[in-house]
């Protein structure tokens, strides 16, 4: 197969390429008429294109940007399968930001479970199309042809042809409203490993990601960003003017403090005719900062305000609270309580965020690693004063993300300072930026309060929740918790007690937060998982013997605040499956060598169930992690190459945030610049790790990027009071 990365060329619905004899098809849903589109879009949006040339090359237009998550692969797979295409025969195309493809958003794990259907109808609908091509031509019925493999045969004569060969005719026939799907077991590509298509480019580095990308007469820019959130240049005291290389030095105003958005955050800008001039005079710039409402923000403070919110009551979620759970403090009985803390964390992906923009004739053309180019678009035609129509965003490859490059402030800064020299500006984030600027993930603390019985059922169950809300990046006024982020493990918490009750509780941050990879599951997972197994401990019963009490054998939970989409309610049984599954995996019964822990944690987001056990130990003062067992149940899955990839990957990245994730800030700068005091789990740290895949067995698609790092934290804390007896409420954590 061979992998491109143009750009999509704009298509109707249905359109003909007479010339070249191409059949071009749009896989709809259900949608509301966008002016401008042809008369056959009257009921249906395009969201995703597929088109077939007179040589018979397909190409399958991705809407969805690769970070190494393999996307751009999985999404071709189901298009191909049911196009039942030669996959030698296949070509990606990479779509820019446009309106016209749905949700482009590559965040919440969501490319799969929001596309796969559609996707499967755009192969499917080319796939009939083809057949009914063939059975006009030879004069038979249509039920008589068949389609495999990129050929269609009449069954009947044995003719076949290519669908090249019927790519002219296939396109001038009316679009079926409705094609047939392939049933569970005919499918050649989906549930089946397929080679990434970019790896072969990325090996031999010819992969284009944000710093590859270039134009000519392009200048690079370094910005040095005043340390706290809103502050300004007041003056430079030693502005160089004739340095070799140097193009400009450009002051950008800086964002608001409060509802910052995704503007950029300002300073000062050294855009030189090459990466090292500009990083050497940024570096050598002595700059005076005007101040801000965060100049003095302190994380210590925050995090103390934190543990005060969970010690008082909070806000209830509304339809949480059962029974009397006062009513049960009151009566007495044997009372467990614990408060668990998280800090704020960086994204730190490999690649720093980059963006070249030339903004000249009119135009403005973006290539940046967004993960939402469509978003993107109009706040890039506002910084570049056009209308979005002028504009074209296309997405390189992403050299890591995990939710920080859906956040265009970088590109934004490119774009303005092309707009004011006149010429392409690529800019250039240094790793310090990355991380002392970053949206980062909230700190947040867990108060969690129980009593129970003789076997260590939670006979009244209060949990408490306090975190910056992410909706304090778009609003002044916003600071509690929204209800999709208390959704993210804490208001569908699995286990059913008699008296529950809920509660949250918000605070305005001195920073920029913003999505990490599985969000607020990070800090829910944590503490729900590691209360769950100090309940056990108390009344000496084995771990996941009492996670499975705690769990009904069937049924769906019926959880408060914001209800989960149809056909993705937590199912008891698939949850209990995960559990029962991992426990034979890691042979969890067997003892292991004295010092050495079993820890086990299970949770359930982004509609997926998985379920961890760590073995660990600690050698010189020092945790370690030797054994990770992952059993992931994600419905339906395209590659179970990526799939166990991604459980490998959020095990590195969960251990990483565990052991080593702690961003700070004094005076309202970040106290951390590197991963020296950033550090990331190094490949000597890296446990073996098994993962199983439960079988599809048809049901719906479910994300598979975020799912697996939720239970690694509190795995690794259970595994560590298994082996030492002394519990880690706190992240991260210090043996």
């Amino acid at each position: 197969m061979n992998a491109i990365t143009n750009l999509s060329p704009s298509i109707s619905r249905r359109h003909f390429l007479g010339a070249s004899g191409v059949l071009v098809l749009g896989a709809s849903l259900p949608a509301r008429k966008v002016l401008g589109q042809s008369s056959l879009a009257t009921t249906f949006e395009p969201n995703l294109f597929l088109a077939l040339d007179g040589d018979g090359g397909v190409h399958v237009t991705v809407h969805r940007s690769e970070m190494g998550q393999g996307i751009r692969t999985a999404l071709a797979q189901v298009v191909a399968d049911e196009l039942e295409a030669d996959w030698s025969r296949v070509e990606v195309v990479q779509a820019q930001g446009d309106a016209k493809y749905g949700d482009q958003n590559t965040d919440g794990s969501r490319s799969i479970t929001l596309n796969y259907d559609r996707l499967r109808t755009a192969g499917a609908t080319a796939r009939l199309m083809l057949r009914q091509a063939a059975a006009k031509r030879w004069g038979v019925d249509v039920a008589t042809v068949t389609a495999t493999n990129h050929e269609v045969v009449h069954a009947g004569s044995g003719r076949r042809l290519g669908y090249g060969d019927l790519a002219s005719e296939a396109a001038s026939l009316p679009v079926p409203a409705k094609a047939p799907l392939k049933k569970n077991g005919e499918h050649r590509y989906i549930g089946k490993p397929v080679t990434h298509v970019d790896s072969g480019n990325i090996a031999r580095g010819k992969g284009t990601f944000g710093a590859d990308f270039s134009l000519p007469n392009m200048a690079t820019a370094v910005v040095v960003r005043c340390p706290w959130l809103g502050g300004g240049v007041k003056s430079i005291a030693n502005k160089p003017t004739d340095e070799p290389g140097l193009v400009a030095i450009e002051t950008l105003y800086p964002a608001p403090s409060a509802g910052p958005v995704f503007t950029p955050l300002g300073g000062v800008a050294v855009v030189a005719d090459d990466t090292w001039t500009a990083m050497r005079i940024a570096g050598g710039l002595d700059i005076e900062w005007t101040g801000s409402p965060t100049q003095s923000f302190d994380s210590d403070e925050l995090r103390k305000s934190l543990r005060d919110a969970v010690a008082s009551p909070g806000t209830a979620v509304p339809g949480s609270e059962k029974g009397d759970v006062d009513a049960v403090f009151a009566a007495g009985g044997t009372e467990l309580s614990a408060t668990y803390e998280t800090p704020f964390l960086s994204h730190a992906p490999m690649e720093p965020p980059v963006a070249v923009a030339d903004v000249s004739d009119g135009r403005c053309v973006v290539h940046a690693p967004l993960q939402d180019p469509q978003s993107a678009r109009p706040m890039i035609a506002a910084q570049a004063g056009l209308s979005p129509d002028k504009v074209e965003v296309t997405p390189t490859l992403l050299g890591g993300a995990f939710g920080r490059k859906s956040k265009p402030d970088f590109a934004l800064e490119a774009v303005e300072l092309s707009k004011r020299l006149k010429r392409p500006v690529r800019v250039q984030w240094l790793r310090e930026d990355d991380i002392r600027h970053d949206y980062f993930h909230a700190a947040s603390a867990q108060y969690h309060r129980a009593v129970i019985d003789g076997e260590g059922h939670p006979t009244a169950w209060l949990q408490r929740s306090a975190f910056p809300s992410i909706t304090t990046v778009f609003a002044a006024q916003a600071e509690q918790p929204a209800p999709w982020e208390l959704e993210m493990g804490f208001s569908n918490l699995p286990y059913t007690v008699e008296n529950q009750r809920m509660e949250s509780a918000g605070i305005r941050p001195g920073v920029r937060v913003g999505w990490l990879r599985s969000v607020c599951n990070i800090f829910h997972a944590f503490s729900a998982n590691v209360f769950a197994d100090e309940m056990a401990a108390a009344v000496g019963r084995d771990p996941i013997e009492h996670r499975l009490s705690l769990i009904p054998e069937s049924g769906k939970l019926k959880q408060p605040g914001q209800p989960a989409p149809p056909g993705h309610e937590l199912d008891f049984a698939r949850l209990r499956h995960v559990i029962e599954r991992v426990r034979k995996l890691s042979d969890w019964d067997t003892p292991r060598p004295q010092g050495t822990g079993l820890g086990f944690a299970v949770h359930h987001s982004f509609r997926s169930y998985v379920a961890t056990v760590l073995e660990a130990t600690v050698t010189n003062g020092r945790p370690s992690v030797s054994n990770a067992y992952v059993v992931l149940d994600c419905g339906t899955y395209v590659n179970p190459d990526t799939c166990v990839a991604q459980m490998e990957g959020a095990v590195v990245f969960g251990l990483s945030l565990s052991l080593y994730g702690d961003i700070a800030m004094k005076d309202g700068a970040v106290v951390q610049s590197n991963f020296h005091d950033y550090p990331m789990l190094r490949i000597g740290e890296t446990p073996a790790t098994t993962v199983e895949l439960v079988p599809a067995q048809g049901r719906l698609p479910a994300g598979v990027g975020e799912p697996g790092v939720p239970p690694v934290a509190p795995a690794l804390s259970n595994a560590l009071f298994a082996a030492t007896g002394t519990r880690h409420r706190t992240l991260p954590i210090r043996a």
